[in-house]
């Protein structure tokens, strides 16, 4: 198949056949990390790359042949949005009763017809690595045309009229986008674009240059905690260190006292965040508070478990 690829079994999208659109890593990025390699055309201008015609004929041919599909996703070895019909490719598929994801660097989300074609989608995977610009050009490298506030105002344009679901993906690099700039810019600008939730990774696949480095699983929980406490959407890790994975829940209880001492969560919230069942959190909170490491407290007729004394006291309870 010149087209499709899959299904490839994704914990995000179940199995999902994948269908490329544009040439061989020609995108608007040629971003460090990259799995697929190298950038070989580094393009901001939208095209017809194929004849439709020919992509929809090879979805209609195999289809039935490649078995249960959860997803029918936009992505492959460059950015899809530089391909003008995607928003006839999208209809199409969605008329053949399957739901619709695309995975885009979202670079080209401020321009009027990709929000509008990207609307018919179900499920929307625009990435954001960085909201600061010195680290934007070192990391993604984008094409000379594109500008990073213009690119995070059309994320967040499509996000605050979009009915579908909205992913905001973050993948983090040592040493260029994980420091506690780095992570309050990204903090200001996911509260501004609102996406559904916000998954963030590191670096698990050979890279594009050699030199790129992945954070350790200490390193990413840590941002996790932090990103958890302060942004007002939620925060899954995706990748190969997730909330499925045991290293997640190895030090679970040295997590939750971070978390606690960042800022007030309620125990339905702890369960939420670690995936745990509320009977756990209960008994690990219990154990906190005869220790003196946590403090209940009620707010606004909530319950709420934090870490600090002083906050409870600054509070007046």
């Amino acid at each position: 198949m010149d087209f499709l690829f899959g299904p490839v079994p994704s914990r995000r999208l179940g199995l999902s056949l994948g269908i490329n659109i544009v040439p061989y890593k020609t995108c608007s990025y040629n971003c460090i990390y990259c799995e697929v390699g190298k950038t070989t055309k580094l393009w901001a201008k939208r095209e017809r790359f194929f004849d439709p015609s020919l992509i929809e004929a090879e979805f209609e041919k195999n289809i039935d042949k490649v078995g249960r599909v959860d997803f029918v996703t936009f992505s492959g070895s460059g950015e899809p949005t530089l391909n003008k019909d995607i928003g006839r490719l999208i209809r199409f598929v969605k008329k053949k009763g399957y739901p619709v994801a695309v995975l885009t660097n979202g670079s080209l989300m401020f321009m009027d017809e990709v929000r509008e074609e990207l609307a018919l989608a179900d499920v929307v995977v625009p990435s954001l690595d960085t909201a600061v610009y010195r680290s934007f050009l070192k990391l993604n490298r984008p094409h000379t045309s594109l500008d990073l506030e213009t690119i995070i105002a059309g994320i967040a344009k499509f996000s605050h009229s979009f009915l579908g679901q909205l992913w905001l993906e973050v993948l983090f690099v040592k040493g260029i986008n994980d420091s506690k700039e780095e992570l309050d810019a990204l903090i200001k600008a996911i509260n501004y674009i609102q996406p559904t939730k916000t998954q963030i990774g590191t670096v698990d696949r050979p890279p594009a240059l050699p030199w790129v480095e992945k954070l350790s699983d200490d390193e990413m929980m840590d941002i996790y905690l932090y990103l958890s406490a302060k942004l007002s959407v939620e925060v899954e890790l995706i990748g190969n260190f997730n909330k499925e994975n045991d290293k997640f829940y190895e030090d679970i209880e040295n997590s939750i006292v971070k978390l606690i001492n960042i800022r007030p969560c309620s125990k339905e919230e702890l369960a939420r965040i670690f995936s745990i069942e509320e009977e756990k959190v209960e008994l690990i909170v219990e154990a906190f508070i005869k220790e003196g490491k946590a403090f209940e407290y009620e707010y606004g007729g909530k319950l709420f478990i934090t870490g600090s004394m002083a906050r409870i006291a600054h509070l007046g309870v």
